[in-house]
């Protein structure tokens, strides 16, 4: 199955309660409000919301339906938002063993995720670092980290990030005979994966340059979330500085949002803020940063 969508970016964190939906939402309806056809995909196995932001209360066709093979494609799993040009595949919330597909059937997913027939695809991610979380935020060419300036979120994000990071560079290592190496200090928390690199390289020059090159391409950046104080975009900076000490990565941080009424309210009225409030300081955000991320690809607008 070939890749047919021009873009996808993952929306991810390694900490629930950031606020990560709302935001992989919002960039959406930036996205489309900007003239791109996007699919959003609720990929938050087994506890799903994505729906609900929409106001979609009716039931329907879901990614547990195309991941029970009641759906032979992913297409048709995809419902209309109310949002011109923007369309929904809803995830699985509450169903026992969603969270947990066999490992054919998330091969199958993540072909399908590829697949879609959208200028964009923006997937929300869910929480955690498990191997089903981890291989739907790196399908993606830009990825997006939500964090809040909260040390648990901070903690939680950079580990979250780490994971995808070995997750990324785990085939490269088996494909020379090195992937035990990630079994051993290589995960350490106080480690540096520049010297980590630069050991293997040392073994192994062709490799080292590899891992460099997949490290280069990882299209990491972050997005400061539920300020209170202008102040704490400063823990957003450090954080990126980390990754780029710590992890070799060049993480920009895309945008930085403050806690608002108009958003929480969004939340309860069922849309998204750019849809209720298109000129709240949030909605200013959500489009500056979706437009990064689109300069980012190659996208090329359409006209509806």
């Amino acid at each position: 199955m070939e890749r047919v969508a021009r873009h996808i970016v993952s929306v991810g964190g390694g900490k629930g309660g950031v606020g990560k939906s709302v935001v992989a939402a919002n960039l959406a309806v930036a996205m489309a409000q900007e003239g791109h056809r996007v699919a959003l995909v609720d990929g938050d196995l087994g506890a799903a919301n994505l729906h609900t932001l929409f106001g979609l209360t009716q039931p329907g066709p879901t990614l547990q339906d195309f991941v029970d093979h009641h759906l032979d494609s992913l297409e048709a799993a995809r419902v209309e938002t109310g949002v011109r040009r923007l369309t929904l595949v809803r995830g699985a919330n509450a169903v026992f063993g969603a969270a947990n597909p066999t490992h054919g059937s998330k091969q199958r997913l993540l072909r399908h995720v590829a697949a879609l027939d959208a200028d964009v695809v923006v997937i929300d991610v869910g929480a955690g670092t498990a191997f089903n979380q981890l291989d739907l935020f790196d399908l993606a060419d830009r990825r997006l980290v939500v964090l809040t300036p909260q040390l648990t979120s901070v903690e939680n994000a950079y580990g979250f990030v780490k994971a995808a990071v070995f997750r990324t560079l785990a085939p490269v290592l088996k494909a020379h005979g090195f992937d035990d190496v990630l079994d051993g200090p290589a995960r350490s928390e106080a480690t540096k994966l520049p010297a980590f690199i630069a050991e293997v390289a040392a073994c192994s020059p062709k490799l080292g340059a590899e891992l460099g090159e997949a490290l280069q391409g990882f299209g990491l950046s972050l997005f400061g979330n539920l300020m209170h104080e202008p102040r704490e975009a400063q823990v957003f900076q450090g954080v990126s500085r980390m990754m780029r000490d710590f992890l070799s990565l060049e993480v920009p941080v895309l945008g930085a949002a403050r806690s608002m009424r108009a958003v929480h309210e969004s939340v309860n009225h069922r849309r998204p803020v750019l849809v209720t409030h298109p000129q709240d300081e949030s909605s200013v955000v959500f489009r500056r940063v979706a437009n990064a991320l689109l300069a980012a690809g190659v996208v090329t607008r359409r006209a509806a």
